[in-house]
């Protein structure tokens, strides 16, 4: 509902004929530019003026100072019709906003069948219990450098730091824990128990069956020439070495690790295994150990060695192949870490996962073959001339669709193979009580049963070592997938404004983003820099540029340490965290809060009068409706009924049509429903070209109507103030007459009052809303003329 309050006299509308004369116009006219009159400028002079365009709808015509008047679309559409390209433009809006309301349920399901897929195919919370309970042992209770009387170990693997302690570990802390003989009794505890059977020594922490032997995997440095050959001929350090795979200057990751595995096949790799009484006759760890030091297996070329064991979990049905790597790094110094890989043999142990592999692949296909149809139809649109089609079908977000697809199939080939692996796998394990059997029931561990044992465990090893590389693929896939979804949301969210607030906000703002990510970049670069120089050899965060640049980021968080810089010095410390937090959280950060608030606020504020979500739901609903009861057209059938009666030139032409003229070129189409979507049309096209009036406006309006001939000139707004000051004279005997005089000297009250924000009461007495709309006019003046007292140079005071 439009609230007009306007006192004065307006013009009588125009005549049915003008009417009719502007509704055949063939397309809109230019606007012509305001003009002040040739006249004395006398107020029956100004009366006389042309008639003026209408500043939201730009095809009426209305009468001077009445051009921002709001006009009801309903009397704008039966007394001047609409242009072409605004209902057009319209109609295709209302297309795409229903079709992106009818695909987010699908994109939302979209994320709701992943999650459920991955959930089920991951397990994350079973395989993170089982991995966390091993890595936990071998932390706290592989113990060795025993006090007397060997109830307290004081080091444990992250200890290691020799040969000599990593050969004391391996004796003393991992056998006692993975090979025990015996059962353990209580502190102080004089008891002796039985030794264990071959069911208690064959269990690892209770519910985990160990699966074969223990393997040492050893790398070696290879010979290389010398970085600085003079020096190291003199000081006799001929050859020199090089290493090949993980970089070890600084601590790796867990990541880094498991990426950068031991390539067995490699000349530079040897491989040895640890077996126990239990599964090989005539064999103790401990001898098995003894001959590896006394061999030196371990010597100055060694640089990573992996000590790798596997157990099977019945109850979880889980795999794990656990893996404790020593680097040992040029430098000297020796790293630790701990990496698994496991794997749920059953893939689809419960009906749940074959069902949201289905959904989520069902929808995937659905995606490929209208993707697939829609190429086709852009194809022979263009008559197969595929350099055209190809221009006109790939957009971005037709990218992003293909992309997904495309990683959604990649995660399928992975899953299978996966699966392929797993059955290959939980085939073998079957096979493992009877092979090992035989070995177990041999004379010693040289037979031919013992052979195969050992053959066994070595393909068994190697199958879940490849098995963990395509599970590795396959959770990275499945890791950066979700990014896909969330572009094919804002997809789904960009055809209805108060969704696609966020998108819009970011593309609106891309250029200033830009070039303050420029700044922001320079800035944050030369601080890494920085960072580097000053703190990178007493600080491992600064001892990269990538970990130097890590840190920054996440000081810009609030997540730093001080106390780590302030070992190159409080001063330097202060001078570097100092600047920093000023120039790029305080100042940079907040301006690019800054930018974004600012471009969100315009954003929001243009989409307050959009429809909602909802709103559009019931759209669809009603036209759905109307369509099964016989009442509706659809809208694509609208709109390419009326481009092929009208031509494809009709999508930017002007030219003014009513709503017969709509009826005419498309048969069948409802009276109420072209009246209700070309009414809907001029609605849409006034909020979004609703005129903003500013303060500067209506004084430059005001001097316009008032100005004296050009032998005469005056201040406009010393005339202003006058016109005030006899409206107030006669306001005393009858306001109404004193808000006419304003009109009559061509001035309308509404635009002044619109334009100052002022909004009167509807119910009001006319007496009251004269004397309203005279102060009203008399604040705008005086605030003008403060305004121009405080600055001369503003526009308006120099008119």
């Amino acid at each position: 509902m439009v609230l007009r309050v306007i006192t004065g006299v307006r013009a009588p509308a125009p005549s049915q004929k003008d009417k009719k004369n502007k509704s055949s116009t063939g397309s809109l006219p230019k606007e012509s530019p305001r003009t002040p009159a040739d006249t004395d400028g006398t107020t029956s002079q100004v009366a006389r003026r042309k008639s003026e365009r209408h500043r939201t709808f730009g095809w009426v015509d209305t009468e001077p100072g009445l051009e921002v008047e709001a006009l009801e679309p309903g009397d704008v559409l039966n007394e001047h019709g609409i242009p072409e390209r605004v209902m057009l433009s319209y109609l295709q809006g209302e297309i795409e906003g229903e079709a992106a309301v009818k695909n987010l349920p699908a994109a939302i399901l979209l994320i709701v069948w992943f999650f459920l897929m991955n959930l089920a195919h991951e397990q994350p919370d079973t395989i993170h219990s089982v991995e966390k309970a091993i890595d936990y042992d071998i932390g706290e209770n592989a113990n060795f450098a025993f006090s007397s009387p060997l109830y307290m170990g004081h080091k444990n693997f992250q200890d290691v730091n020799t040969f000599a302690d990593w050969y004391s570990w391996m004796n003393l802390g991992f056998s006692a824990i993975y090979f025990p003989t015996s059962l353990a009794v209580s502190e102080g505890s004089s008891s002796v128990l039985p030794s264990m059977t071959f069911p208690e020594a064959s269990m690892y922490l209770s519910h985990n069956r160990k699966v074969g032997g223990v393997k040492l995997v050893q790398q070696k440095l290879v010979d290389a020439e010398c970085t600085n050959p003079t020096v190291a001929n003199a000081m006799e350090l001929d050859p020199c070495f090089r290493f090949d795979g993980l970089d070890l200057r600084l601590k790796p990751t867990e990541l880094d690790v498991s990426q950068e595995d031991l390539i067995e096949s490699s000349d530079a790799v040897t491989v040895e295994w640890l077996d126990y009484l239990m599964e090989f006759p005539n064999i103790t760890v401990f001898d098995q150990l003894r001959d590896l030091e006394v061999n030196r297996w371990l010597n100055d070329r060694t640089y990573r060695v992996k000590v790798n064991f596997m157990t099977y979990n019945a109850y979880y049905d889980l795999l794990t192949s656990t893996s404790i790597h020593f680097m040992f790094a040029i430098s000297g110094r020796i790293f630790k870490q701990i990496t698994h890989r496991s794997v749920i043999l059953e893939a689809h142990a419960s009906w749940e996962s074959w069902a949201f592999e289905v959904l989520f692949f069902g929808h995937i296909l659905i995606l490929f073959f209208n993707e697939g149809f829609e190429a086709i139809c852009c194809l022979r649109e263009h008559k197969c001339r595929f350099a055209k089609a190809w221009k006109a079908y790939w957009s971005f977000w037709n990218f992003v669709d293909w992309v997904s697809i495309i990683l959604a199939f990649a995660i399928l080939i992975t899953w299978i193979t996966q699966n392929i692996g797993q059955a290959d796998i939980s085939s073998t394990l079957q096979n493992y009580v009877p092979v090992h059997s035989a070995c177990r029931l041999s004379a010693n561990v040289t037979t031919s049963s013992c052979a195969a044992a050992r053959a066994y465990d070595e393909k068994l090893f190697d199958d879940m070592e490849a098995l963990g590389f395509v599970i590795r693929a396959n959770r990275w896939i499945s890791g950066f997938y979700p990014v896909c979804i969330i572009m094919r949301l804002f997809k789904a969210f960009a055809a209805q404004p108060r969704l696609a607030i966020v998108t819009k906000t970011l593309a609106l703002a891309a250029n200033d983003l830009t070039h303050f990510g420029i700044v922001f970049l320079s800035i944050f670069f030369a601080y890494v820099a920085m960072g580097m120089a000053f703190f990178g050899r007493e600080v491992e965060s600064f001892a990269s540029f990538d970990r130097a640049s890590l840190a920054l980021l996440r000081a810009l968080m609030g997540d730093f340490s001080v106390e780590d810089m302030e070992l190159r010095g409080r001063p330097v410390a202060f001078f570097f965290f100092g600047t920093y937090m000023m120039a790029a959280v305080l100042l940079l950060l907040n301006m690019l809060i800054a930018i974004l608030m600012d471009v969100y606020g315009q954003v929001a504020a243009g989409s307050r009068t959009s429809e909602s979500l909802w709103h559009e739901c019931y759209d669809i609903v009603r036209r759905g409706i109307s369509k099964w009861s016989g009442g509706h057209t659809p809208l694509p059938e609208v709109v390419k009924a009326y481009i092929a009666s009208r031509g494809e030139e009709a999508w930017e032409s002007d030219k003014v049509i009513s709503v017969r003229d709509v009826m005419d070129a498309v048969p069948g189409l409802d009276q109420a429903q072209a009246e209700a979507e070309m009414t809907a049309a001029l609605e849409e096209y006034a909020q979004e070209n609703a005129p903003h009036i500013e303060l500067t406006e209506v004084i430059s309006t005001m001097g316009k109507y008032l100005a004296k001939g050009e032998e005469e000139p005056a201040p406009v707004l010393r005339s202003v103030v006058d016109v005030a000051r006899n409206a107030e004279t006669v306001a005393g005997e009858n306001v109404s007459e004193a808000a006419q005089e304003l009109v009559r000297a061509g001035l309308s009250v509404e635009v002044l009052l619109r334009a100052a924000a002022i909004t009167l009461d509807s119910s009001a007495q006319r007496l009251d809303n004269g004397k309203a709309q005279v102060s009203a006019l008399r604040h705008v003046i005086s605030s003008a003329e403060i305004l121009c007292s405080e600055d001369k140079a503003i526009m308006m005071c120099q008119l």
